[in-house]
């Protein structure tokens, strides 16, 4: 099963957040996305992403792995 939310702050900045749950590996996973276009072709992006273990029964979803990237483009024209 999977959702996901978009928002657009500007025409240029967009934030969106999937979640996705795995019933094989009772997982569920989501992260936020910030995409800036500072110039047009150029973006800086950052991107905080989590996952959690749900199979325990009756106890919250376990911390499994958590990061944070970040990513910058530019375009060069000549």
């Amino acid at each position: 099963m999977s959702v996901r939310v978009n928002y657009s702050i500007s025409p240029r900045t967009i934030v969106s957040g999937p979640v996705q749950y795995s019933s094989g590996a009772e997982a569920i996973s989501s992260s936020i996305r910030f995409r800036w276009e500072y110039t047009p072709g150029s973006d800086l992006f950052v991107v905080y992403s989590e996952g959690r273990d749900t199979s325990l029964p009756h106890e919250r979803a376990r911390l499994a792995n958590r990061s944070i990237a970040l990513k910058f483009t530019k375009l060069f024209r000549f």
